[in-house]
């Protein structure tokens, strides 16, 4: 057996997943298409809102000490409509927290996650590869790449993201659809104080997010605006002032004049998520699994939620002596993670559909129902432990 437990893609969650499982004494084998260098500015690219359970898995893995210059702390949500008919607002201080989470770039948590890898002899890391086939078998798991390479395992972990070959080569079927929208990702300077609030606006366009940044003591925005198609292709052919200036309209220049930092990028948003979460002697984490919304910035909390569920299932098993790879096992992980993501998919989507829909009595019910969670003192500290990942 060359190894317990290959993990496919090695982005934030499966690298998380293989240094869990290394520190433990696990042998891991981490294959990614990449590498494992981060060659841009790790304060910039994608971000995430890490809550505060993400960052106790992150500290447990070491990794909390490599990004915390980069973590600025959020300690209110500012959410409202262009209609101005709905507004929330939440704060830390409303259940007794210094902070609801930090807002920190992918890059900078993967840097981090990079130095810690090779402390680890029983982790190999097989870079610039891509899996080619997989042959489950009874007592282990065939793994063939492009490169040539042929592994032999007890059980194979998909972390390739929402175009997962794992996925793929094991038959697992999903439902999907497209949001129709694309998500429009920068930095940007603001004339005014972020005073440490995540901001949300909803147009009848889609929603703009505003999340605080922090570098060399100089306040920045990390913007995430999820645009209709048709509307984001004309956002991206206007020139930066003409952008800007609609960005600042969309957002009621709650924060003043803005200017771009950087390179602007897009993706299209669409959701998933895998009927089962795992085959036989394969098993499915973050967006090879479920992919939703950025609306909220729950992705990766979802998915460093699978890697502390799926690293605690194994290790529980190893320790007793059980196959690493058993059905049971991967059965009780996949029931598990299941309902946790399915009900926070489920409350985004409502979410935002609440928010973004212009029919007059649903706008109706979101103005009665937030107008309720604005005064019901109980309902709004669930609300904001549920964002802060401490129920």
């Amino acid at each position: 057996m060359d190894f317990e437990v290959v993990v496919i893609g090695a982005g934030v969650v499966g690298s998380s997943l293989a240094l869990s499982l290394a520190k433990e004494g696990v042998d891991v084998c981490l294959i990614d298409k990449g590498t494992p260098e981060i060659k841009e500015d790790i304060s910039r690219g994608r971000t995430a809102a890490l809550n505060l359970a993400s960052q106790n898995i992150l500290e447990k893995l070491g990794v909390k000490r490599g990004i915390q210059n980069y973590l600025t702390p959020f300690k209110n949500i500012y959410v409202w409509d262009s209609e101005g008919t709905s507004s929330l607002e939440f704060s830390s201080d409303e259940i007794g927290q210094p902070k609801l989470g930090d807002v920190v770039t992918n890059n900078a948590i993967l840097s981090s996650i990079f130095l810690l890898l090779p402390n680890h002899k029983n982790l190999r890391f097989l870079s610039r590869d891509r899996l080619k086939t997989l042959d489950p078998q009874e007592e282990s798991i065939k793994v063939c790449t492009e490169g040539g390479e042929n592994i032999s395992c007890k059980l194979v972990v998909g972390a390739d993201g929402g175009l997962s070959s794992v996925r793929e080569l094991s038959s697992i079927n999903i439902r999907t659809w497209s949001y129709d929208q694309k998500a429009l990702i920068a930095n940007l300077k603001a004339e005014k104080s972020h005073s440490n609030t995540a901001y949300q606006v909803f147009t009848k366009n889609g929603p703009i997010a505003l999340l605080p940044m922090q570098k060399d003591d100089e306040e920045s925005l990390s913007l995430v605006w999820s645009a209709d198609i048709d509307y984001a292709e004309r956002l991206l052919d206007l020139d930066i002032p003409s952008f800007l200036n609609e960005l600042e309209r969309k957002t009621e220049s709650i924060l003043g004049k803005l200017s771009l930092d950087g390179e602007m990028s897009s993706y299209p948003l669409h959701q998933l998520h895998a009927k089962d979460y795992y085959a036989q002697r394969v098993v499915l984490i973050g967006d090879a699994a479920h992919s939703m919304h950025p609306l909220a910035g729950q992705g990766l909390n979802l998915g460093l939620g699978d890697v502390e569920e799926l690293a605690s299932r194994i290790l529980r098993s190893r320790r007793h002596g059980e196959d690493v790879g058993n059905d049971k096992m991967l059965s009780d992980y996949s029931k598990a993670r299941k309902s946790i993501n399915l009900r926070m998919m489920g409350f985004m989507e409502v979410f935002k559909q609440g928010f973004g829909s212009t029919n007059p009595w649903v706008r109706l019910g979101r103005n009665m129902a937030f107008g309720a969670t604005q005064k019901a003192p109980e309902l709004r500290k669930r609300f904001i432990k549920e964002a802060a990942g401490i129920i």
